[in-house]
């Protein structure tokens, strides 16, 4: 079980070795189609660049949340396996369920942004995601009421559809993946009286209600 931490943050996660193949694999990534709705148009506006988005647990939770997250189309192609390397680590460094995970691989050209956003969830589980940092100059993210340094191949994982989070404008080209885990309340200490958890359900019905 992980602690009610807003954040967490592990310096230095991956291997030098290991950001060229990550940057390479999503330089050749050329997703099609775009299957998002109003809410994630509005949010990618200011991109600035490419969202890719990997179901890799299949399940219907993932088909739901990757469906509603995606800019482009779902691919549940076979991931490097590289891709798994990385994501078995952050599920034994963070005792995270890998029942039902998704991965979003993002490149940004200069001058794009994150705005500010809750994620998606379903009911009786949270959003948790855990980003690394591939390419990129050093910069704040911004989750909460906290904002937390971020420098290249820095690990940094937080409740995403619990807490406001966004990033400010960058001025180089950012590489980011960001593996989604979508885990029971009782993963991070909390229950559905939570504050957070049932500011999440209403945030989740404003979102079902928008149309394609």
């Amino acid at each position: 079980m992980l602690s009610q931490e807003t954040f967490k943050i592990h310096k230095g996660f991956i291997t030098p070795e290991e950001s060229p193949l990550i940057v390479d694999w999503i330089d050749s990534l050329n997703h099609t189609g775009n299957e998002s709705n109003y809410h994630l148009s509005e949010l990618s506006k200011d991109l600035k660049g490419k969202s890719c988005i990997f179901d890799i647990s299949n399940t219907d939770k993932t088909n739901y949340i990757t469906k509603f997250q995606s800019i482009s189309d779902v691919s549940r192609e076979e991931l490097p396996d590289f891709i798994h390397n990385i994501l078995n680590r952050i599920s034994e460094k963070l005792g995270l369920p890998r029942n039902h995970i998704f991965l979003q691989a993002v490149d940004m050209g200069r001058g794009g942004k994150i705005n500010p956003h809750y994620d998606a969830s379903v009911d009786g589980h949270i959003n948790y995601k855990c980003n690394i940092s591939v390419l990129s100059e050093e910069y704040d993210f911004h989750v909460g009421e906290n904002s937390y340094p971020i420098g290249e191949r820095d690990l940094y994982c937080f409740e995403a559809s619990l807490y406001k989070h966004w990033t400010d404008e960058f001025n180089s080209r950012r590489v980011f993946l960001s593996f989604g885990f979508i885990v029971p309340y009782a993963t991070t200490d909390r229950d559905s009286n939570d504050v957070r958890v049932r500011l999440s359900k209403r945030i989740e019905k404003y979102f079902q209600s928008i149309k394609k």
